[in-house]
């Protein structure tokens, strides 16, 4: 069974009320859709519910009308970007249910109670709670940023914290069916009940509805409570059936015995002293061959008896366990025994139905996946873990730490020493000879790690248990400490000074820095110390400080548990000393004012600073420095460098940067630096394309048009360039040729009106020809001249000829001089003039 996050709609924060109403409940985590509900007024106080286990007992609480609005506005940014969102209409039938459901809420606080959760670390739930706060309060402003800046690349999956591994971004999350958008969150109970009387008259039962009118004259001997089917168990002169709620017979009074629907739609039914199983039609799934059926749990599986003996059956009448055996079974957590006459042991069989041995029932105990557990009993003072196929994984060890929550380790300890053994790999990974394996807690894109601190002989080191390719990540030496700062990145300790490292390969900075200390993973993820000086630690390096973050970060009360009073006094003593950075640049200037430096300098023309700048980004891994370089080596005249600029669009792709996959895309089309590749070109582009970048969309509309290195394609081109649109790009010129050309007239003109409001001659000039000839609109001769003489103010000679056809054609507007007037700049403009013109 799943842990479960609750949220409550309540009046009175730590005292349940009757007008309290229960939100959501969800297995272990607070959703993320539902996140920007609690976005207010966030404090800690005693549940209203989980408070039975003092002093394990806190709760989180926000200001419910702020929530509900802060919801509202994130599900209108979100109907606004385009093809973000895969089934549209679906979104707008989640958004709907919510925001009516929502309304309906009367009370002035959202309550979380993740109490069940909290019950899985042996951390107090007051420090737990602490950590949900500041990780909502987190993914809150990720959140807020991206509505603020209208923005919808700004919310990355990987800068959320403590949201569901499962999926790989945003839009994948987003979009999973079974979230229905986020109204699958939502807690209902069974569809409203209808209202329904079962009375009793003359010693018989019938059923009325909720005005007294009779569904069901009284028959029956026995009436029964409606369960979750809506289905009643009634019976009559010994003959068990159904009924549901309407008033209808659901399924005939056939049955010797029938029991309630409780077990997936499935009921139990007997018929001539013998048992069987039925769905909600009354069709027979199990045929009624059993001495005795009874259901093991809620997953599908019974215990029944056949012949006088015992075995397993699934909902299909699968035999799980045959007919073997003289007692019950029964279930454990996730295995199943069955008792021996005579002896207090029982059979054990796993979650598979593999059989395990007979043990002590309290020896037992399931681990993960499918490995099971024997602890030391009466017969054996040692533990003995088994696999999922039933044979012996490890014995010999006392235990294993259950502390930790590695997804594919488990520590075992043997001695006074510790192992690891890799759950996947179903052997020890690491062997019994160190003195401590710790969690290091860990979280590698959102996910838990397999990262464990080993301690051996007064060495440290760090050991990744990845199922597919167990590594040290660093191997053990005379380190006086390793913290895990984030992702991939680590803090080491030797002679009293700090390094930062990703790897025993890849070290950020040498033994130089005083102290170390995490931070919110924004803008940064620690923070360095060297004397008076600090430093921030982010993915490419350090940089020095900026010293209004570093005040904002001090003072939040949101990330205050990152930091003890020690980094927070030095912190505020850096941040508030009078005078300000002199502006130079050195190794620890930050990426980011380097790409501003770089910014400036590009709008100035001064390329040779700006590749300056950007250089230095690039080569320590900023991808939007590494996109700048390619730009001015690709396109500005004096520094145009075709090696250079295939090089950083390449290097810029492979970081994930949308931009340059652009960039390396078109280099593939035109041959830039590289071979011509269509295949390429179009999967760099389509990559690029896919993520949202409406530029790449456009691109690839024109190759379509073009029909050159593809086959022409309206319909692809089009497409494309209506996503250009979506994403907030659009061409609007050349999304009214092709409207225009698929024989959409009307359409042509509303997207020719936007390119000439956008300042386009072209633009001018089309809506000249629409207004001309009555394409889209109604003719209208005046409003066709008014526009040829836009496009020529733009420098659109072409609208030189329509004028003259105009002015040679056109009875009310006939005027010869004007005809040869505008032919004659048209001959200028070197226009080639139509021949019904010059005859």
């Amino acid at each position: 069974m799943s842990h479960r996050v609750y949220v409550y709609n309540i009046s009175t924060p730590s005292e349940a009320q009757d007008t309290d109403t229960m939100m959501m409940e969800w297995g272990y985590e607070m959703p993320l859709l539902l996140q920007p509900l609690l976005v207010e007024g966030g404090f800690i106080a005693g549940n209203n519910y989980n408070n039975h286990t003092e002093p394990d007992n806190a709760g989180l609480y926000y200001n419910a009308q702020a929530g509900v609005e802060n919801l509202k506005r994130f599900y209108e940014f979100l109907e606004k970007q385009g093809s973000l969102i895969k089934n549209k209409e679906a979104f707008a039938h989640a958004k709907n249910n919510l925001f009516r459901y929502l309304d309906k809420l009367e009370q002035q606080y959202f309550h979380l109670d993740a109490w069940d959760v909290f019950n899985m670390d042996d951390i107090p739930h007051s420090e737990q709670a602490e950590v949900w706060l500041a990780n909502i309060a987190h993914n809150n402003e990720v959140i807020k940023n991206a509505m603020e800046n209208n923005d919808i690349s700004l919310l990355r999956y990987s800068d959320l914290m403590d949201v569901s591994p499962g999926f790989a971004s945003f839009a994948e999350l987003l979009n999973y069916e079974d979230y229905q958008y986020g109204w699958g969150h939502i807690w209902q109970p069974y569809e409203e009940e209808l209202a329904v009387e079962i009375y009793k008259e003359n010693g018989l039962w019938g059923l009325k509805d909720k005005d007294g009118r009779v569904l069901l004259h009284p028959q029956f001997d026995e009436f029964y409570g409606f369960g979750p089917e809506d289905l009643a168990v009634v019976s009559k002169d010994g003959k068990f059936g159904y009924v549901h709620k309407s008033g209808h017979i659901a399924i005939p009074l056939i049955w010797d015995d029938a029991y309630d629907f409780e077990y997936g739609n499935i009921a139990i039914v007997k018929r001539d002293d013998h048992f069987g199983l039925i769905d909600l039609a009354g069709s027979t799934v199990v045929p009624t061959q059993y001495e005795e059926l009874e259901a093991l749990d809620y997953s599908g599986y019974f215990t029944a008896k056949k012949d006088r003996k015992w075995g397993v059956l699934d909902r299909t009448g699968f035999i799980a366990i045959d007919f073997e055996y003289d007692e019950a079974f029964r279930s454990g957590y996730r295995f199943y025994h069955t008792a021996i006459k005579g002896k207090k042991n029982k059979k054990i069989f796993n979650e598979h139905f593999v059989y395990i041995g007979e043990f002590p029932l309290s020896a037992v105990e399931h681990i993960s996946e499918g490995l099971l557990l024997v602890k030391p009993h009466k017969n054996a003072n040692y533990s003995t873990l088994y696999k999922k196929d039933g044979t012996v994984c490890e014995s010999g060890f006392e235990k294993i730490n259950m502390r930790t929550s590695f997804p594919n380790m488990l520590i075992l300890r043997k001695g006074k020493k510790h192992g690891a053994l890799g759950i996947q790999q179903e052997s020890l990974l690491l062997p019994y000879e160190y003195d401590a394996l710790i969690d290091l807690q860990a979280y590698i894109e959102s996910r838990q790690s397999n990262l464990v601190l080993a301690q051996k002989d007064g060495k440290k080191g760090v050991f990744n248990g990845d199922p597919h390719h167990p590594a040290w990540l660093f191997p053990l030496e005379e380190y006086q400490n390793i913290l895990w700062l984030y992702e991939n990145a680590f803090a080491l300790r030797q002679n009293g000074l700090w390094a930062i490292a990703f790897s025993s390969e890849n070290r950020l900075s040498g033994f130089e820095f005083d102290l170390v200390a995490r931070k919110a993973p924004i803008n940064g993820f620690a923070y360095a110390f060297k004397g008076p000086d600090v430093y921030v630690v982010d993915e490419f390096g350090l940089s020095r400080a900026d010293k209004t973050s570093v005040l904002e970060d001090a003072e939040d009360v949101y990330y205050n548990y990152y930091f003890d009073a020690n980094v927070r006094k030095r912190l505020l003593a850096y941040a508030n000393p009078a005078g300000t950075d002199d502006g130079s640049v050195d190794e620890y200037t930050s990426v980011q004012t380097l790409y501003n430096l770089s910014m400036d300098a590009y709008d100035a023309g001064d390329y040779e600073k700006s590749i300056q700048y950007d250089t230095i980004a690039a080569e320590r891994g900023y991808a939007p420095s590494m996109n700048n370089l390619a730009h001015i080596y690709y396109s500005v005249e004096g520094y145009l460098d075709d090696d250079k600029a295939f090089f950083w669009y390449e290097k810029g792709a492979a970081t994930g940067n949308l931009y340059a996959m652009n960039g390396l895309g078109i280099c593939y089309q035109n041959g830039v630096g590289t071979t011509p590749d269509i295949d390429k070109a179009l999967y760099w582009l389509g990559k690029a394309a896919d993520n949202g970048l409406a530029l790449a969309h456009n691109n690839m509309g024109a190759l379509y048009y073009e029909g050159q290195l593809v086959p022409q394609d309206i319909d692809k081109a089009l497409w494309h360039y209506q996503q250009g649109e979506e994403w907030g790009s659009p061409y609007h010129g050349w999304l009214g040729y092709l409207h225009d050309l698929k024989g959409d007239r009307e359409k042509a003109f509303y997207y020719y009106q936007q390119d000439y409001e956008d300042g386009s001659d072209v633009g001018a000039y089309n809506l000249g020809i629409c207004y001309s000839q009555g394409s889209g609109t109604s003719k209208d001769i005046a409003a066709a001249i008014t526009y040829f003489h836009a496009a020529l103010e733009r420098e659109y000679p072409h609208a030189h000829i329509e004028l003259a056809r105009i002015y040679r054609n056109e009875d009310d507007f006939a005027d010869d001089s004007l005809a040869k007037h505008h032919i004659e700049q048209a001959q200028k403009a070197g226009l080639e003039i139509p021949d019904d013109l010059l005859s």
